[in-house]
């Protein structure tokens, strides 16, 4: 995209961003297209954030924190991954493996019929949910399909009031919310809830196919994004930790590095987890509204589990596993290194590292019959205690929008009011809405989200879209 400097060519705008996760990366891109003179300070030697990956001694590529992945409904990541040019390190499944206990593998696909019927003759498939289940389930995507707007209250309030069985909420409900909004179906969000089910399975026929990064997340974002801003004149400082955001009278005016050096800008995004917010902030500032607010979201954990074993254990490339602990395993080097995802982690963060590993790998060589021959060559036990914001009722009320009530500071974060849970959709949405707030700011406002493709046309008559 060429650069487009909206003020004519007398005045270059220059900002300055803290925080080189998605947030900070796409508020970056879209200010150095719009002709903003761009400084981007990130603490850590690698760019992504969360959706990074880290060196393990003796592994010479790169592991992800956590394996992530997208839907295709998530719009605004497709539209950046386009600009960045690398929609083709992006794998897509056109349909999902589960496999249960009794090691049946069945997959979740589209068929002929239109959305948001395309998903009704494999579900109807499915071997670890009954008749009485699966009509169930039918009756509760038919009622949120066609109900009123979804209320902001517990989530497994609804289910019990669509008379939702015991084995459907276990078997179905719990393993797409927990893996979805990372949290308990109890402690969700009925709207956030419904987001992910009007919009990641029934708004059109592709909306709920899986994307898997077919490298490192660093690899996926580090080099693409500091080529992109490279080539339009923006800077990246790595391992620039910034100590605080620099307030002159009622404005902020720049921010100070660690080592004491000041950089001076028109403009600040504080593109960084809440939790640190307060701390970049004079204290009185910290203490009020919105950034006080923000204090109360409630974080909750994952737990990734990398597996290396001497052989291949499955032909499989993923698997959803189901009434077990670890929620999802993805496949790489031919079938004998596994990356294990355990989303809503409460109960195993603290425990000992050889507990989780253990409990784990029983389920893994239950699950796949080969692993129980094969020697586990080695292993890493990963825990983000802090993976994720709890999408809790009356969560928004503490998610601040990107203006802020300081002139010349805004924010981004997927935990900032995106309308989206904390996912890499909700960064990288939070980070055109800081660079639009930004443009609106320099009396130049435009639109840089990407259009919504509309719903299918049935989707659309039976959901009200």
């Amino acid at each position: 995209m060429a650069l487009s400097r909206p003020w004519g060519r007398a005045a270059i705008r220059s900002v300055v961003i803290i925080g080189g996760g998605l947030a900070g990366l796409s508020a970056a891109c879209a200010l150095a297209d719009s002709g903003f003179a761009v400084t981007l300070c990130e603490c850590r030697r690698l760019l992504g954030g969360r959706a990074s990956s880290l060196l393990l001694r003796g592994i010479e590529e790169p592991v992800d924190l956590c394996p992530h992945v997208l839907l295709r409904c998530c719009t605004h990541l497709l539209d950046f991954y386009r600009r960045l040019g690398i929609t083709d390190r992006v794998r897509f499944l056109s349909r999902v493996g589960f496999l249960d206990r009794q090691g049946r593998l069945s997959w979740l696909g589209a068929g002929r019929l239109p959305a948001p019927l395309h998903l009704l003759p494999a579900f109807a498939r499915l071997p670890f949910l009954g008749a009485a289940d699966k009509r169930g389930v039918a009756r509760a995507l038919v009622a949120m399909l066609r109900g009123p707007e979804a209320a902001d209250a517990p989530f497994a309030a609804w289910l019990a009031r669509q008379r939702q069985t015991p084995r459907a909420i276990e078997a179905f409900w719990r393993p797409l919310v927990v893996s979805a909004l990372n949290e308990e179906p109890e402690r969700v969000s009925t709207r956030y809830a419904f987001l992910v089910f009007r919009d990641g399975f029934l708004r059109h026929h592709a909306a709920y196919q899986v994307g898997i990064p077919t490298v490192p997340l660093s690899v996926l974002h580090g080099p693409p994004c500091r080529d992109y801003l490279a080539r339009r004149g923006a800077r990246v400082l790595l391992k620039a930790p910034v100590r605080q955001v620099l307030v002159e009278g009622d404005r902020a005016t720049g921010v100070r590095l660690e080592d004491g050096t000041s950089l001076r800008a028109d403009w600040v995004i504080a593109a960084v987890p809440a939790a640190v917010l307060p701390d970049l902030l004079p204290p009185a500032l910290a203490a009020a509204e919105p950034f006080a607010a923000a204090r109360h979201l409630r974080p909750s954990p994952i737990t990734a589990l990398h597996l290396w074993f001497d052989r291949p254990v499955t032909p499989l490339d993923h698997a959803a596993l189901v009434d077990r602990t670890v929620q999802w395993v993805f496949v790489q080097d031919g079938g004998s290194r596994l990356s294990l995802v355990i989303s809503a982690s409460c109960s195993l963060v603290g425990r000992p590292r050889a507990e989780v590993l253990g409990r784990a790998l029983a389920e893994i060589r239950e699950a796949f019959p080969a692993a129980r021959e094969a020697h586990l060559r080695r292993s890493a036990v990963l825990h983000a205690p802090a993976a994720t914001f709890s999408p809790a009722p009356g969560c928004d009320g503490c998610r601040p929008l990107a203006e802020t009530p300081l002139p010349g500071l805004f924010l981004a974060g997927d935990w900032t009011r995106t309308g989206w849970p904390a996912t890499m959709e909700s960064a990288v949405r939070s980070g055109t809405r800081a660079a639009e707030a930004i443009l609106k700011a320099a009396g130049c406002p435009r639109r840089l989200a990407p259009s919504e493709p509309p719903p299918a046309p049935l989707a659309r008559l039976l959901g009200g879209w």
